[in-house]
Parts: structure tokens; sequence; C-alpha cells
């Protein structure tokens, strides 16, 4: 390994795909790739073992949300960079808190991601102009408090739930966790999202990081 190089772990669900993209960032000279993984706990794991610089996420693999939680626990040096996130303020709000240091949308290209993966890994902070402004009037609202609810309001089920789904959980595996039919689930999801004035689970992901975090769930 060069010196000088940033050894960079991927976990992406689809083979051909990761393994495409470790071989682009071997051949640009500025990383070395230390590990690949298809799944988040395994991904968990390898980042465990090798200690890298960067970890690059596919977005769209199982786990959402929760595999970035987890690997800020095991490796809170690692910087983490989220492939294919929808340029949507919300998710990229719900990806900030749950540690990424970057994003590439969807539509960016490969020099798209080499220019975040050499920010991230200098220590930078990489938003877009794009949704800089969005991102700021999120970020406002939140520390404001409006349209959240104290912990309180939910009932103990609804905050297993929500714990749940921070966790990365689809609404099958919270069925067979808590026993309960997936109708109930799904019901018990709704009303979570009326009280908490929501409509995506990585809202209700980041209302659950931060009201841990305050000590209030």
């Amino acid at each position: 390994m060069g010196q000088g190089l940033m050894r960079i772990v991927i976990i992406a669900a689809v083979r051909l795909y990761r393994e495409g993209l470790a071989d682009v960032l071997r051949h640009q000279g500025t990383f070395t790739v230390t590990g690949t993984a298809g799944s988040g706990p395994a991904g968990v794991e390898c980042v465990r073992r090798h200690r890298p610089d960067l970890v690059l996420v596919d977005s769209t693999t199982p786990g959402g949300v929760g595999i970035l939680t987890q690997l800020r626990a095991v490796a809170p040096q690692s910087r983490v960079v989220v492939l294919g996130v929808a340029e949507d303020v919300i998710e990229i709000v719900a990806c900030v808190e749950a540690g990424a240091a970057g994003y590439v949308p969807r539509d960016g290209s490969i020099a798209d991601l080499i220019a975040t993966l050499e920010r991230a890994g200098r220590g930078e902070a990489v938003c877009p102009p794009a949704v800089l402004a969005g991102l700021l009037h999120r970020v406002a609202e939140m520390t404001g408090g409006g349209g959240f609810l104290e912990s309180g309001e939910l009932t103990s089920r609804e905050l297993q739930i929500v714990a749940l789904i921070e966790n990365g959980l689809t609404n099958r595996e919270i069925a067979d966790r808590l026993s309960m039919a997936p109708s109930t689930v799904k019901n018990h999801i709704h009303n979570i999202f009326d009280k908490l004035q929501i409509r995506r689970r990585a809202e209700a992901a980041a209302w659950a990081r931060r009201h841990r975090d305050q000590g209030r769930v």
C-alpha cells in the first residue's frame, strides 16, 4: 500500500456493483480497498476488523440508516459516505444524524463519488449547494422542536416499534420480533406517523436518535 492512500471498505448488497466500485477506486491512486461486504452485519464486522479511513455504503443495502448508526458505534474514526441517496432533505438529514460525513446522489457521477470521498477523507463536510438551504431549514425546524412530540405521547409499544425502525427492521421483521401480525405493525406505524407528524421511516429513526440522545426514550 502506497503511503498516503486512504483505506476504504465498501458495503453494497449487489456483488457486481460493489466489485465494480472497488475496481474503479483501486485505479484512482488515492484509495486502497481493504474490504467489501454484501450486507449490513457483514459490513459492520468488516469495518470493525479493518478500521478503514472511509466507508462507502450503498443506500439500497438492507438496514438503511441503521447500518450507519452501527458503524458510528464500532468505528467512530471512520468517515462514512452514502451512495445513491435521493436529493431529499429529510433523507439527507437522517443520514447525517446517523453519522454520514457525505453523500452522493442517485444521479451522481464517478467524478462526484471520487471528489466526495476525497473531501470526506480530509475531514471536510460535504453538502452540495443545491440542498444546503433546505438542509439548514430542516435542521432549524428540528432544533426548534417544531412538529415533534415528546416521547411520553407515544405508547410503550409504539416506542418499541420506533426503536426497531431506527435499527433498520422491515414491517415483517418487526412483526416477527414482537410476535405481532404485520397488519398490526402497519397500524401502529400509521399512528406513530400521525402523532409525530411525519411521513417517512427515516424521520421516525431520526426522532428516535434525537430523543434517545436526550435521555427521553
